[in-house]
């Protein structure tokens, strides 16, 4: 069973609804469902009035397109890097904008996370915590700054007790590993509020969780998926 959750700070102020993280679930499929999860981040002054709009439409564009979970990632990002793109080309370079995505697609307990800097994510697994950031050239720079990008595609296998952490990396860097570790101890619900309490100085942040855990142990998140 999974359990998610998040949290969005914008403009100092906690709100359910923020440009920064979306839950995208995949309510036609009766067979096979897929759910996508997204968290964007600006990388450029001015970039923070586009994201609300460009993860609505990764979340669409995912969902209407996909043949594979890392396809239809790809294409997702790909349709918001051009989107980025041409509104760059018909603007000054001071009125450029660029934003870094994460995003995780599930499916039966299998997570594929797909990164385009600035991003960050952290892996928890048998008491040990894995931070998961774009590594690659092509995955390092933000959307809508360079003709050409490649997602940095991870793939994770989620077993009881495993938690799947996605956050902006301002908050990132603002929570020491081992308290970010000993937060993704605790149970879905108690975890969030725990890395809120960390969080509560940002002006713009959020962080999203997939926390695999027992019937037992469930919470009552965003949503649980069996």
């Amino acid at each position: 069973m999974l359990w998610i959750g998040q949290f969005g700070i914008a403009d100092g102020e906690a709100k359910e609804d923020t440009p920064w993280v979306g839950i995208y679930r995949d309510d036609d499929r009766e067979e096979d469902p897929s759910d996508l999860y997204v968290l964007v981040e600006p990388a450029l002054p001015g970039s923070e009035e586009f994201c609300g709009e460009m993860k609505d439409a990764i979340g669409a564009i995912f969902h209407d397109t996909k043949a594979s979970l890392t396809g239809g990632m790809l294409r997702a990002l790909r349709s918001a890097h051009e989107n980025l793109r041409d509104w760059n080309r018909r603007s000054l370079k001071e009125h450029r904008v660029a934003a870094g995505v994460s995003c995780v697609a599930v499916r039966d307990g299998e997570a594929f996370l797909a990164q385009v800097g600035p991003a960050s994510a952290a892996f928890y697994h048998a008491g040990k915590l894995t931070k998961i950031a774009p590594s690659v050239p092509d995955s390092v720079d933000a959307l809508g700054l360079n003709e050409e990008f490649w997602p940095e595609f991870t793939r994770i296998e989620l077993a009881d007790g495993d938690r799947l952490l996605v956050l902006s990396p301002g908050l990132a860097e603002a929570i020491p590993a081992k308290e970010m570790a000993a937060a993704l101890t605790l149970d879905g619900e108690q975890t969030l509020p725990d890395l809120y309490r960390r969080a509560r100085d940002q002006q713009n942040a959020a962080a999203l969780l997939i926390a695999a855990q027992g019937e037992q142990d469930q919470g009552t998140g965003n949503k649980e998926q069996g």
